[in-house]
């Protein structure tokens, strides 16, 4: 089927409040118990890295007018690039925006000279990102308490 038309793009510092209020709305989607509780208690937490912003790290995807999702990516030690963030907009899950965010992620970390990406990704997403070809490398405690699982794949550099 075909995916929505969408626009892929490097975010510029003035998306800030709006990339903080779709990971807002995705995460008290997305979340339970008592990590719903500290993004209720906290609004801070899905504020968006302004040094991320700042170095270029964050990628939009646009529909239209309307940012629909985005992915941050990290540079790590070595030839490792770590997605920190990724989150699309509820209303529009399971329609490719992952998919197409993950694949300008892996261009962006390969044009860095990457050789893998990394994720700490959220339990509910592993059979997204299974299905990209990450796998399993380990765990991690993340910011807000539970333990997720680390996946990782190799990319070529470009």
């Amino acid at each position: 089927r075909a995916g929505m038309k969408l626009d892929i793009r490097i975010a510029h510092p003035d998306d800030r409040l709006n990339l903080s209020a779709l990971k807002r709305r995705a995460s008290l989607v997305g979340e339970t118990g008592d990590v719903l509780q500290s993004l209720l208690e906290d609004p801070a937490l899905t504020d968006i890295d302004e040094e991320l912003l700042a170095n270029n790290e964050v990628i939009v995807a646009e529909h239209g007018e309307t940012i629909v999702g985005f992915i941050s990516l990290a540079a790590q030690d070595g030839n490792d690039a770590e997605i920190a963030d990724m989150f699309v907009e509820p209303s529009q899950w399971r329609k490719g925006i992952g998919r197409e965010l993950m694949f300008a992620a892996e261009r962006e970390a390969a044009a860095w000279g990457a050789t893998r990406l990394h994720v700490v990704g959220n339990p509910n997403a592993l059979a997204f990102y299974t299905a990209l070809g990450f796998t399993p490398v380990g765990e991690q405690r993340t910011q807000l308490g539970p333990v997720a699982p680390v996946l990782a794949k190799t990319i070529a550099p470009r």
